[in-house]
């Protein structure tokens, strides 16, 4: 049985799960019984279809249900998170895509001081690619690569069982700040207005977009886009440019 000190209760409850456009009803009443089972409080539902179906299903888990946020696109449901991470079980050209256990402590980390959203899409297709660019990673669940789609709920129970397992054996929580999205759209919006003046425009667009893969690969911490921030403000203002 899991029993966790305030530190690691502070944790689940910072995490939201965030479902996008869950076609089956019964579906979403699961998740809530998923959530339920494994200490979590907090789901998010974006245009779902809620029917009674679902709060049969989600039984003395119907609470949770009940007190579900409900928005009517991601935009508005990630809006308080400060991190976003989101699934997926097919390969994106524009994105690296983490195992679940490389991703895993970054979760835990993130989720001491701030909310966190855990985002997956619809049953049939999952999360579309603007869906995804909303998001500041982007992790999959191991699976038979001949079937590597998961139920919706088994999915959601996987992820949510799995944090909080590692909550429950960890002797000590990792400690980790990872930048915001705002925080890293501010540096790639100077450094934008930089290349923008290149007398090459094709390979300047070329080198910003192999420089967001390089960002969202590496999970830049606060520090680091603080550090980068300023040498390249140096660097500007060295040869007469003036800071954003």
């Amino acid at each position: 049985m899991w029993k966790f000190a305030s530190d690691k209760a502070k944790i689940l409850n910072n995490i939201d799960i965030v479902l996008v456009c869950p076609q089956v009803a019964e579906n979403i009443g699961l998740v809530a019984r998923t959530l339920k089972n494994t200490c979590f409080s907090h789901l998010s539902l974006v245009n779902p279809n809620l029917t009674p179906k679902s709060y049969e299903v989600a039984k003395r888990a119907r609470d949770l249900l009940e007190g579900a946020n409900k928005f009517s696109t991601l935009k508005e449901a990630l809006a308080q998170s400060y991190f976003a991470f989101a699934t997926t079980r097919r390969t994106r050209a524009q994105k690296f895509i983490y195992n679940f256990d490389e991703i895993l402590p970054l979760i835990i980390s993130q989720a001491q001081k701030k909310r966190v959203s855990i985002v997956l899409g619809k049953e049939s297709f999952g999360l579309s690619q603007k869906e995804i660019d909303l998001c500041d990673s982007v992790f999959f669940l191991p699976a038979n690569p001949g079937f590597p789609s998961y139920n919706l709920s088994l999915a959601v129970g996987i992820v949510c069982y799995e944090i909080a397992q590692e909550l429950h054996t960890l002797s000590q929580l990792p400690s980790l700040e990872l930048a915001a999205k705002k925080d890293i759209e501010t540096l790639f919006s100077y450094l934008e207005k930089k290349l923008k003046s290149h007398r090459d425009k094709k390979k300047a667009e070329t080198a910003l977009h192999s420089l967001r893969r390089l960002a969202t690969r590496t999970h830049l911490t606060r520090n680091e886009v603080s550090l980068l921030k300023n040498l390249i403000i140096d660097k500007g203002n060295k040869y007469g440019t003036s800071q954003p």
